[in-house]
């Protein structure tokens, strides 16, 4: 049987200089089990012994190939010299990689990015690599030429092999494909290592127990953050939010370079958030540790918020959380609790109230951008359910109402109808204007369909 393999190897070493790892490579996608470097060797070594009962049968020439004596094949040396005692290696570089993947250079690199990394704390990482574009071509043009269809790429090779050093030397660190906490980057010909420390990403929930404070941070709207007389020269519009008291004592012990604030959703700054608190995602960039006491952390945040602010980390969570957050937070269902004040008394019997209630409860709200946002939020109709609407408490000239529907209903229009731009609300079916003087959240539901309070009233 003639050996396909064989003929390709022959024909390839007849005209370049090559190393195992970048021999083994050509034929990657056969033979499972192998590194190339070890798949090389095993072609090399076939073909020297194919010279070596070639040369018995008539009579022994030196091996014209020079790969079959690279400077990382030594069992081709040992084996010319038992007939030509004077052959040395081949110092010559390697035409496809130019000795870049030769194993005791992977072994440095890989000793590099540890001591590179030595100072950080982490727990997965990846390796990836920038070659010359040069090079790629190079080897490109030659399975071209050579009709290799079995290569696996020069860039999937290093960073396998890197990766596999590192893990070596870092046992109790693992490779993560997805979201790794370390990526070690190696520019190959400029001898450069980058090592980026990706974001730190925390899940928690906080609750807001005081109202005049936002959840995130404000710049003034006179210096827009340099600071002025306006803001008292500290560059805010309030002293305080839920971001700073939240992300402060995080970033200082994960010695991190800077923070995001990712809330799902935000109540207004007027608002309390009660209940099980509201869902977020603390970013952190560059930490320098991650192995951090979130318990602890939290009693910190607590404390120094007390009576302001109260929050509950979960653990260490990744991106795609944020992308759910803020998807799930334009339709995800709410609980309010409201209070409201009207023009005039209101006087209705309890079945009046019970009718009322059954008027908002399962309704769609059609609502015009609020004109209190018309100036930062698009001109539109949105469509919002209301899912359930419960008078807990009344007095002639004020309501206590509890209140479950959409996200991204405006609770404060649904009761005083903003001048008609929401239909139908409060003021609408009483003929009374009315206005919500006291606002809070009480729940924020996993989805529009999870309403496990539904028929419970949360309590503070």
């Amino acid at each position: 049987m003639e050996s396909y393999v064989l003929k390709q190897v022959l024909s390839l070493l007849e005209k370049y200089h090559i190393c195992n790892s970048c021999l083994g490579r050509q034929f990657g996608n056969l033979l499972s089990g192998l590194t190339n470097e070890s798949r090389g060797m095993a072609l090399k070594t076939v073909l020297l012994m194919e010279w070596e009962n070639k040369s018995r049968l008539t009579s022994f020439e030196e091996p014209v190939l020079s790969s079959l004596l690279s400077k990382d094949y030594e069992i081709g040396l040992k084996s010319v010299q038992r007939y030509f005692p004077e052959s040395t290696l081949n110092e010559a570089k390697c035409d496809i990689c130019n000795d870049y993947l030769l194993p005791v250079k992977l072994e440095k690199l890989a000793i590099r990015a540890v001591d590179t990394a030595e100072e950080l704390d982490f727990g997965t990482f990846l390796v990836g690599c920038i070659f010359p574009p040069s090079m790629l071509d190079k080897e490109d043009s030659i399975r071209s030429t050579f009709n290799l269809e079995y290569g696996e790429s020069i860039k999937s090779e290093f960073n396998r092999e890197v990766g596999k050093r590192i893990q070596a030397r870092l046992p109790e660190i693992l490779v993560d494909f997805k979201a790794p906490d370390v990526v070690f980057t190696f520019e190959v010909v400029e001898d450069r290592i980058e090592v980026k420390k990706n974001p730190l990403m925390i899940l928690g929930r906080y609750k807001k127990l005081t109202r005049g404070i936002p959840q995130s941070k404000w710049h003034c709207r006179v210096c827009r953050g340099t600071g002025c007389e306006r803001c008292n020269f500290t560059g805010k519009m309030y002293q305080e939010s839920v971001e700073e008291f939240v992300s402060e004592p995080v970033l200082s012990a994960a010695e991190g370079a800077s923070s995001k604030f990712h809330g799902s959703g935000r109540e207004d700054i007027d608002a309390l958030m009660l209940g099980t608190g509201r869902p977020f995602v603390l970013e952190i960039s560059e930490p320098r540790k991650r192995s951090l006491d979130f318990q602890e952390l939290a009693s910190i945040i607590n404390k120094n918020a007390e009576g302001k602010v109260e929050v509950e980390f979960e653990g260490i969570t990744d991106r795609s959380k944020v992308r759910e957050l803020k998807t799930r937070s334009s339709r995800n269902s709410k609980g309010y609790r409201a209070t409201i004040e009207f023009d005039q008394p209101v006087d209705i019997n309890n079945e009046r109230i019970q009718v009322l209630e059954s008027e908002l409860t399962g309704k769609i709200i059609n609502q015009r951008t609020p004109i209190r946002v018309a100036h930062r939020r698009a001109d539109k109709i949105r469509s919002r359910k209301v899912q359930k609407f419960e008078v807990e408490k009344k007095e002639p000239k004020e309501w206590v109402v509890y209140i479950i529907c959409e996200g991204g209903l405006y609770v404060k229009e649904l009761i005083s109808g903003d001048e008609g731009r929401t239909h139908p609300s409060l003021s609408e079916l009483l003929q009374v204007n009315a206005r919500v003087i006291a606002l809070d959240v009480m729940e924020v539901f996993k989805s529009h369909n999870d309403l496990e309070y539904l028929d419970t009233n949360p309590s503070i």
